[in-house]
C-alpha cells in the first residue's frame, strides 16, 4: 500500500503514462490544429478576480472534486455540471475542476461539460483545470476543453520547466495559478514571474494540513501586483476570518462537495446573510418528500397537542424516508448528541450553520409544554436531529434535553430585556413568535431589540 510520502510521486508517474497514452491517440500538432477552431474563448482570470475583489470580501474558487488520496471518496456520484452551476449562481469567481482520473476521479469531459454548462451566464466564472501538469500537452488539452487557466505545482516541476509552462499557458490566453507550499517554492514562483499564486495549506507529500502555512509563506513579502489565494483546509467562516489580509481568494473543495446547499455554504464562508426554510406540520411521506426535494432546510414534525400531531410510528416512517434520501445524496452523519448545550450565541450560530450546510434537511421535533421525559423518549425513538420548544416552558428545560434545541420566544408576553436575560443556557436557535396571530407592527420594535 502506498504511503503518504510516496503518493505524490506515484501520481506523477501515472500522469506521465497517461500523457504518453493521450499523445498516441492525438498528437500535439493535432491538438494545436483543433484549438484554431475551438468553440471556447478564454477570459482573463486575473481581470475576473480583480473585478470581484472588494476591501472586505474574498473571491471564491469553488472546486468540483469527487475524491482525493487523503480523503478517499468524497462525492463520487455528484453531477459535475450541476455542481458547477450551483457555484456560478452563488457568485464564485472561479470554478476549479479536478481532471485527474485515478485518485481524484475527474476527467477532461468534466472540464468540457462544465464550460458548456456555465457558458450562458452573463458574467460566467473563470474555469481552472486542476491537475498534475507535467507537460505542455496538458495545457493544450485544457485550452481545447474550455479552461481559462491551469494549475502549475512548483513541487513537481523544475524552475525551467515551470517557466516554460507559464509561457505556453499565456500564449494560449490563460494566466496560470502557480501553487506553492513553502518559502523556497514561493521564491521560485516569484522568480519566474507568477502573477496568480496559490498557497496550499496541505503538504502534497505528506497530505498534512497546516492552516498557518499561508501566513508563514507570505509574511514580510512585497506582493504588490500579485493575487494570493489560500488553498486547502478551508471549511468554515472561522478559517476564512483567520487568513492574512494579503489573501484575496480562497479555494474550497470538499466543504462544498459535501454541503447540502453549496450556495448557502459559499455565503457562509463569505459572511453573507443566509435564509433557511423550515416546513412544519407535515403528516405523510409524500408531502414531506415534496418539501425535501424542493429544498427545505428543516422538516418540522409535530408532537405537541395539535391536529397535526404525529404518532411515533408515522413519524418513524417519515424520518426513515428522509434518511434514505440523505444517504442517496451522500449526506454525512453528524453526532448531534455530544455537542454541549452550554455555549454562547456565536458558538451556537457557527454550529447551526455547520449543521444546516452538512446534514440538511434537519428533522425537528416540535413540542410545547411537554414533560422532559416524553420529549427525550420521542427524540430517541424517532431519531430527531433537533428539538423545538414552542410552549411557555423555561429555558432551564434545555439543560435536560438530549438534543440541541430551538426555543420559541413569545414576544407579547415578556419584554426584550427579560427575554435576553433568560437566554442561558443558550439554545441552538431562537424562534421569534407572537402569541396573537393578528399582531404585526406593534411587535416590530420588540423583535429588533431582541435581535440587537
Amino acid at each position: 500500500m502506498a504511503t503518504k510520502e510516496d503518493i505524490l510521486q506515484k501520481i506523477c508517474v501515472q500522469r506521465r503514462i497517461d500523457i504518453s497514452d493521450a499523445k498516441k491517440q492525438k498528437s500535439l500538432e493535432e491538438l494545436k490544429e483543433q484549438i484554431k477552431f475551438c468553440e471556447f474563448t478564454p477570459l482573463n482570470i486575473i481581470s475576473k478576480i480583480e473585478g470581484q475583489m472588494t476591501s472586505n470580501k474574498l473571491c471564491v474558487l469553488a472546486e468540483v472534486k469527487r475524491a482525493s488520496p487523503s480523503k478517499g471518496d468524497i462525492a463520487v456520484n455528484k453531477d459535475a455540471v450541476k455542481q458547477a452551476i450551483l457555484y456560478a449562481r452563488a457568485g464564485a469567481s472561479v470554478i476549479s475542476c479536478l481532471t485527474e482520473p485515478k485518485w481524484f476521479k475527474g476527467s477532461l469531459e468534466d472540464l468540457r461539460s462544465i464550460r458548456k454548462g456555465i457558458e450562458s451566464f452573463k458574467q460566467r466564472p473563470a474555469l481552472l483545470r486542476k491537475d498534475f501538469i507535467l507537460d505542455a500537452y496538458q495545457i493544450y488539452e485544457a485550452r481545447l476543453c474550455g479552461a481559462d487557466s491551469v494549475l502549475l505545482i512548483v513541487a513537481i516541476l523544475t524552475k525551467d520547466v515551470l517557466h516554460d509552462l507559464i509561457l505556453v499557458s499565456r500564449s494560449l490566453g490563460m494566466e496560470p495559478l502557480v501553487e506553492v507550499n513553502n518559502n523556497q517554492e514561493m521564491d521560485v514562483a516569484l522568480e519566474v514571474g507568477a502573477k496568480f499564486i496559490g498557497i496550499n495549506n496541505r503538504n502534497l507529500r505528506t497530505f498534512e494540513v497546516d492552516p498557518k502555512t499561508t501566513e508563514k509563506v507570505i509574511s514580510g513579502r512585497n506582493l504588490d501586483g500579485i493575487i494570493i489565494a489560500a488553498l486547502s483546509g478551508i471549511s468554515c467562516r472561522k478559517d476564512v476570518t483567520e487568513l492574512p489580509s494579503k489573501v484575496r481568494a480562497i479555494l474550497v473543495g470538499e466543504a462544498l462537495m459535501v454541503a447540502s446547499n453549496p450556495v448557502n455554504k459559499i455565503k457562509e464562508l463569505l459572511g453573507e446573510k443566509i435564509v433557511y426554510v423550515k416546513v412544519c406540520g407535515l403528516m405523510n411521506i409524500e408531502s414531506t418528500m415534496a418539501a425535501v426535494e424542493a429544498g427545505a432546510d428543516m422538516i418540522g414534525l409535530m408532537f405537541a397537542e395539535s391536529k397535526r400531531k404525529l404518532s411515533v410510528e408515522k413519524a418513524k416512517e417519515i424520518v426513515s424516508a428522509i434518511h434514505k434520501w440523505r444517504n442517496e445524496k451522500q449526506r454525512p452523519k453528524i453526532n448531534l448528541e455530544n455537542h454541549t448545550m452550554e455555549r454562547w450565541f456565536f458558538d451556537a450560530k457557527e454550529k447551526y450553520i455547520e449543521l444546516m450546510n452538512s446534514l440538511s434537511p434537519l428533522i425537528v421535533g416540535v413540542f410545547a409544554d411537554n414533560e422532559v421525559e416524553y420529549i427525550n423518549t420521542i427524540a430517541e425513538q424517532v431519531d430527531l436531529d433537533l428539538i423545538q420548544l414552542s410552549g411557555h416552558e423555561g429555558f432551564d428545560v434545555i439543560k435536560k434535553l438530549n438534543r440541541l434545541t430551538i426555543k420559541a420566544v413569545h414576544i407579547g408576553h415578556e419584554s426584550p430585556e427579560v427575554i435576553v436575560e433568560h437566554i442561558k443556557p443558550i439554545p441552538l436557535g431562537i424562534l421569534l413568535d407572537t402569541s396573537d396571530p393578528n399582531v404585526r407592527v406593534t411587535n416590530e420594535d420588540r423583535i429588533l431589540k431582541i435581535i440587537s
